[in-house]
């Protein structure tokens, strides 16, 4: 009986023996030194992680810079798409008409103002659309910077202090 006594929590704990100090002690400090050096090896991987990330932040910081750099020096071509107009005019015209009628010379009298696509204001999104920016976006930025989106359909509009002629 004296045996069921003890599985049932009828033990007299007065009657055990404390546990040994030193042995406490020990398993206090073991604890603490691996908790402490976990939290340390943690600490330290995350800090190389975030290393890491900066330099690679900064990789890509720089290889944006770059590559703002080489955008802006890309010329915006004006010529270009009145040279492809005329050639075809040209290719599209009767061989005839294009003998027979000498060019005349007209002076025109001189436009006050510039075409949109040579405004200064204007001129960066002409420039995003030549490098091949979706339209809808460049639209979007030129409303969210207070300029009319429409422009970029008209690029031979001219413009007199930011008004469509």
């Amino acid at each position: 009986m004296e045996a069921s006594s003890k599985f049932k929590g009828d033990v007299d704990k007065t009657q055990i023996p404390p546990l040994n100090q030193k042995r406490i002690l020990a398993f206090v400090n073991h604890f603490l030194i691996s908790t402490c050096t976990f939290l340390n090896e943690f600490a330290l991987n995350c800090e190389t992680k975030f290393v890491q990330l900066e330099r690679q932040l900064q990789r890509t910081e720089a290889a944006l810079i770059i590559l703002e750099a080489k955008l802006a020096s890309i010329p915006l071509d004006k010529d270009e798409g009145t040279a492809i107009s005329a050639t075809t005019a040209v290719v599209d015209a009767p061989l005839e008409d294009a003998v027979e009628t000498p060019p005349e010379e007209v002076e025109e009298e001189p436009i006050k103002g510039v075409r949109a696509c040579e405004d200064v204001r204007y001129k960066k999104f002409f420039k995003m659309l030549h490098v091949g920016v979706p339209a809808p976006a460049v639209k979007q930025k030129m409303l969210s910077e207070g300029l009319q989106p429409q422009m970029l359909d008209n690029p031979d509009e001219i413009l007199i202090d930011g008004i469509a002629e």
